[in-house]
């Protein structure tokens, strides 16, 4: 089974072809938010050199957020039109999942996935739904596990010194890179979950509206 995977909620792209759990290859490009650029481009690119086609393609998977609204949209149409004129089913997985799943799990150290969700908020995981807190309120919630705690996501990047004040260096320690969702572990996760779903049923996860569209309503 190959699996084509494509990870746009942050300003990064990320690609990858997976066959039967094995990374065949990867497309990592640090963008800007220029993804609807790049996308179908860089796809292509990575089924030609490896010597693959979309007919080979047994399944898509795509992040779903939550992370930036246009990058989300770039990827979920372009998934969609794939699987749509191919026939084939996608796998929707949250961004906060890959980053989890990203890093294998250390005894005695808590690891927490944690997007930056603007105007001092973040995106978390409280149990199995995803919700949007005040950093104030992340990093008391934390507090306790000082020194003994691992973040991974953009948020650590953007609150850094305050998190490394707060909770430590240890908690903001991984290098950059591995604080973006790549598209190699979301294929992982694709090939060992259930067959996936038909296109028209697969949407973002918004958490919340858009700035642009509060500022309308």
């Amino acid at each position: 089974m190959k699996i084509l995977a494509i990870e746009t909620s942050g300003k990064t792209l990320s690609l990858a072809i997976n066959e039967y759990e094995r990374n065949i290859a990867s497309f990592y490009y640090d963008c800007g938010h220029i993804h609807s650029e790049m996308i179908i481009t860089a796809v292509e690119r990575l089924l030609k050199e490896t010597r693959n086609t979309f007919k080979d393609i047994d399944k898509f998977a795509i992040s779903t957020g939550p992370g930036s609204f246009t990058g989300i949209r770039v990827g979920m149409t372009a998934a969609k039109m794939f699987a749509q004129v191919l026939n084939k089913p996608i796998v929707a997985v949250d961004t906060l999942s890959i980053l989890e799943k990203s890093f294998s799990k250390i005894k005695g150290i808590k690891i927490i996935p944690v997007i930056d969700a603007l105007r001092n908020e973040v995106y978390i995981k409280e149990g199995k739904k995803i919700v949007i807190k005040k950093i104030d309120l992340f990093i008391k919630s934390l507090k306790k596990y000082k020194n003994n705690l691992l973040l991974i996501g953009n948020a650590t990047i953007s609150y850094k010194r305050r998190l490394i004040k707060e909770l430590g260096k240890y908690s903001t320690s991984l290098p950059y890179t591995m604080h973006m969702p790549q598209a190699h572990v979301l294929a992982t996760i694709a090939y060992r979950s259930a067959k996936g779903t038909n296109y028209s049923k697969v949407n973002p996860l918004y958490i919340r509206q858009s700035w642009a569209e509060e500022q309308r309503t």
